[in-house]
């Protein structure tokens, strides 16, 4: 396997050269020993030559390269830089983000000066144009977000890594830390900073949305929690993830769109038409929500996939979850 530095910054990319260029550049200008870190670009089987963009910053340190996948989401993609890498901490950072220069130094340096964290959150701000048509990433802790947080490499061996039968960006940094926090703490690192820049939502946003309802029915029944721990979902999972597609979402988005009427009139109609669209949208996920099969948890970390837990081997307790030893 490739003898690594102890400390290894995957970072999962499909297409966009240019997100990938500003992010590595930013990756590369960080505040720490150059020599102590290393980058990996994981190709979630992009149909754009991204080794141009990498080609850039050959000249190292810190040593930039890639490994290549077929199409298989981001949660495989990052397992795959686990797989390849013998770091002793793994650092997740997204390909359209940029990293402050002291990102990587505070995350690391809170690993390390806390034995009892397994893993460490940055802060998420969102950078471009605002308002409710407008869409992007924000956490100030407690989101667990996979495109910006730091891990020890012993806790993702023993979790079994991301869990690739989420093939979206979307719930498999929350299914992740619900296994970590059974090992140890999750914490935050407020001065450790991305920016993700915004993006304009339309109704074909929400409707690629809709199949988000299926993971968040997965992490309810799995681990008992509405979307993030912490949130319980109650004793009728699957009715409340309904409920929430159906009602309590939209009509949340439907309210913000009547605020902003008065002052952003056309943003707030276009936001409450968003908002009826999303009550259809979360109809057709039902099926999904309340008949979808809940997948058993695989380990993608050994040399060959196995199972290594099944729903019934949680007990939930309130909002939380535990793993028989």
């Amino acid at each position: 396997m490739h003898n690594s530095p102890k400390i290894c910054v995957v970072v999962p990319v499909k297409n966009r050269p240019d997100l990938l260029r500003a992010c590595l550049r930013s990756v590369v200008n960080q505040q720490i020993q150059t020599d102590s870190y290393e980058i990996l670009v994981c190709d979630d089987g992009s149909t754009v030559d991204l080794s141009p963009v990498i080609e850039e910053f050959q000249a190292g340190p810190p040593s930039v390269s890639i490994v290549y996948q077929t199409p298989k989401g981001p949660a495989a993609a990052r397992n795959m830089g686990f797989r390849s890498r013998n770091a002793e901490i793994f650092v997740c950072v997204d390909s359209d983000v940029v990293c402050e220069p002291g990102f990587l130094c505070s995350l690391v340096s809170a690993l390390r000066e806390h034995d009892d964290w397994v893993a460490a959150e940055a802060t998420v701000l969102p950078t471009g144009e605002a308002g409710l048509l407008f869409d992007a990433p924000s956490s100030h802790g407690g989101t667990y977000p996979s495109g910006a947080s730091a891990y020890r490499a012993e806790a993702l061996r023993r979790v079994g890594g991301f869990d690739e039968a989420f093939p979206l960006a979307a719930c498999e940094d929350a299914e992740l830390a619900a296994r970590l926090l059974q090992l140890g703490h999750y914490g935050h690192v407020p001065e450790a900073i991305v920016y993700h820049p915004t993006r304009r939502v339309a109704l074909k946003t929400y409707w690629r949305w809709r199949l988000i309802w299926k993971y968040l029915m997965i992490l309810a029944k799995r681990y008992g929690f509405l979307a993030f721990p912490g949130h319980p979902a109650g004793p009728l999972p699957r009715l409340r993830v309904a409920l929430a597609a159906l009602v309590t979402l939209p009509a949340g988005r439907f309210k913000k769109g009547l605020g902003h009427m008065a002052d952003h009139g056309y943003e707030g109609v276009v936001a409450c038409l968003y908002a009826l669209f999303d009550v259809l949208c979360g109809a057709c996920a039902l099926p999904l929500i309340l008949l979808g099969r809940v997948p058993p948890r695989l380990n993608y970390l050994k040399s060959e996939e196995e199972f290594i837990l099944n729903p019934s081997d949680w007990k939930h307790k309130g909002d939380t979850s535990r793993v028989k030893p």
